[in-house]
């Protein structure tokens, strides 16, 4: 007599596969979540490594030129702080006593005896508010109505104090003897995140942006004291 065995089969059953779903619906999006805040926290750190270049680049530049200002091999140029440039140049004029986000300079860097446009020795910068940018003029572009060229995005406050010998303040263009520079920066896109609480001040106490607290942007402030060696008083 021939004996017949019966095989089974199992699979999963409906409230099993129900189950399973649920849990990998819920890993998955664990996993998202995961990888949405990492790749968020990877984009800010980014942002404020490139604010921080920013930072250092416009600093650096115009530190690098205000070093030079005065200038002068031969004691023939009679270069200095100045108060506009001279035509076709002069699209500005300054006002030492008040003006506070703008400077002008000269230099006779190649030792000509005079202070050429075409030479970069009449150089200027100003925050440009419109656009967040930290400007530098340039004479020697030959775009038209190019001079000022933007060097630093996303400033939100550029701070100068003139200082005469004494390290009282100065008014007049040639009593300019050092200046405190002070530049505000932040990130280019807000973190949700970060509440920004900081007031930020120059180096006399003075609030650069009132503005710039309570909202959503990192920013970093740099200060330093430029010593203008190349002016001698008379």
């Amino acid at each position: 007599m021939k004996r017949h065995y019966r095989t089974y089969q199992y699979g999963f059953t409906l409230i099993e596969l129900l189950i399973y779903m649920a849990v990998s619906s819920v890993l998955t999006a664990s996993m998202y979540q995961m990888f949405y805040t990492q790749q968020k926290s990877y984009i800010a750190q980014n942002h404020v490594a490139e604010m921080q270049q920013n930072l250092r680049s416009g600093m650096y530049l115009m530190t690098k030129d205000l070093r030079s200002v005065g200038y002068d091999p031969t004691r023939r140029a009679s270069p200095g702080f100045v108060t506009a440039f001279p035509s076709p140049n002069d699209l500005f004029v300054i006002n030492y006593a008040t003006s506070r986000d703008i400077i002008a300079f000269t230099t006779d860097t190649d030792g000509s005896g005079t202070t050429e446009a075409s030479n970069l020795e009449r150089i200027g910068y100003r925050l440009n508010a419109a656009n967040r940018t930290l400007e530098r003029f340039n004479a020697a572009n030959v775009l038209p109505g190019k001079d000022w060229e933007a060097v630093v995005d996303n400033v939100d406050a550029v701070n100068f104090v003139y200082l005469k010998q004494d390290g009282t303040l100065a008014t007049q263009a040639d009593e300019i003897r050092a200046v405190e520079i002070a530049l505000l920066v932040r990130a280019r896109h807000p973190d949700s995140k970060f509440i920004n609480t900081t007031t930020y001040r120059n180096k006399r106490g003075t609030i650069l942006c009132a503005a710039c607290t309570g909202d959503h942007y990192h920013r970093r402030l740099l200060t330093t004291t430029v010593q203008a060696r190349n002016l001698r008083d008379s």
